[in-house]
């Protein structure tokens, strides 16, 4: 057998989107991400297994909150028609319109926050997160 098709899995791995926040590990993120857009602990989110470790965590979904986790490009779409700063778990969604993405970076949690998009989304965020925050 050749080593090509090992290398090319490996290759493709190793080229592949880093591993998503784990939804438990979240919660304090999107905690300080909704205080600072002055929701505290309301987020809109339609992705159950996130609702589910929010609530536990003393976060409420709440579809009329000015925050929104958006899980993929379809529902980044839904929520920016809607007027909501949107909070993803991939930079990549930055491009497309979400004002903060909360990624692993060396194996952390980072939060990242597209200026532009924030002031497009009409919600104004604290100076704090600004602070701790990456800012692009």
């Amino acid at each position: 057998m050749s080593p090509l098709p090992a290398v090319l899995l490996f290759v493709s791995m190793a080229m592949a989107a880093p591993p998503p926040v784990a939804p438990g590990e979240l919660t304090p993120f999107l905690k300080v991400v909704t205080a600072s857009a002055g929701a505290p602990g309301r987020i809109a989110c339609r992705d159950m297994d996130l609702a589910m470790a929010l609530k536990k965590g003393g976060v409420s979904p709440d579809a009329k909150a000015p925050v929104a986790w958006a899980a993929n490009r379809d529902q980044l779409k839904d929520f920016l028609a809607e007027g909501k700063l949107v909070v993803a778990g991939d930079a990549a969604l930055l491009a497309a319109g979400a004002a903060v993405a909360i990624v692993l970076e060396k194996g952390r949690p980072v939060i990242l926050v597209d200026a532009r998009n924030v002031q497009a989304s009409g919600v104004t965020l604290s100076d704090a997160l600004l602070k701790i925050a990456r800012v692009r």
